[in-house]
């Protein structure tokens, strides 16, 4: 029985004592580097989350290694594909101009698949001249990881439903 209360009082004297997770930052936290995201996405709709991913790098660069760089591109070779069409800006304008900025203001590369571009019945002339088609998406992705882009894959959730039960309660 001692030894049971001597291990309760152990576990409780760390947890009384911790003050919460600790923020990782230092010189070495970000080097410089370039990345390639793998956009394969199930829906057009799933764009906006991903460019979250592209907003939190951009942003984790800005606050924390603002001396370093970050060179981004992304592959796109799915469902996603149709955002890119000239013809859908009307549908996904927000999108488009979030793209777009990503593009102008930080350089970001837009590769979108020329054989899934040409499955959607689309040709070159229908995308603008931000986006830049590369004859097939997945041989993109490798010979960019050979100039030295690691990869990022694009893995996009829901979180409302887990956030709702499990989340921080206010």
């Amino acid at each position: 029985m001692r030894i049971i209360l001597l291990l309760l009082l152990i576990v409780f004297s760390v947890y009384a004592g911790e003050k919460g997770a600790k923020l990782e930052i230092s010189d070495s936290t970000y080097p410089s580097l370039k990345v390639v995201y793998d956009w394969n996405l199930q829906s057009p709709e799933a764009v906006s989350k991903a460019l979250n991913h592209l907003r939190n790098h951009i942003k984790a660069y800005e606050e924390y290694a603002p001396l370093e760089e970050v060179d981004i591109a992304v592959v796109s070779h799915g469902a996603e594909v149709p955002v890119f069409a000239k013809q859908n800006k009307k549908y996904f304008s927000e999108i488009v101009e979030r793209i777009k900025n990503f593009h102008e203001s930080y350089g970001v590369k837009f590769y979108v698949c020329y054989n899934a571009a040409k499955a959607f019945g689309f040709d070159k002339e229908d995308f603008p001249s931000f986006v830049i088609l590369t004859p097939a998406g997945v041989a993109k992705l490798a010979a960019l990881q050979e100039e030295g882009y690691r990869l990022v894959p694009a893995i996009v959730h829901d979180f409302s439903a887990v956030k709702s039960k499990y989340g921080k309660k206010k």
